[in-house]
């Protein structure tokens, strides 16, 4: 299928012709979804893309905050400090019975 310059300029694409009884895959659903109908009609639909948009800096946030350099080696030496606890427990485990230094 070709696209013509002036498709391309009006951000439109070609009708695709006849849609099919019954689509099969995903994007073919997708692209034949009414969603004009479901904004208007469905209240549901509405408040998930109100909530989406809403909640996506707060998310974005946090991610940026668990994610940065200063935290990784902050988990880093956590991990590091809990395996060498539970090395020491069960080194001392192995010689003298399971709660014997505790």
């Amino acid at each position: 299928m070709r696209l013509s310059p002036r498709a391309l300029l009006r951000w439109e694409m070609p009708k695709q012709g006849k849609p099919m009884y019954f689509p099969m895959t995903w994007s073919a659903r997708l692209s034949q979804w009414d969603y004009a109908y479901e904004w208007k009609m469905n209240w549901t639909f509405r408040y998930m893309i109100y909530g989406l948009i809403t909640i996506f800096p707060v998310v974005y946030y946090i991610d940026r905050q668990a994610n940065s350099p200063a935290a990784k080696a902050a988990h880093k030496k956590m991990r590091e400090e809990e395996k060498r606890k539970h090395h020491e427990d069960l080194r001392w485990a192995d010689i003298s019975g399971r709660y014997a230094n505790r």
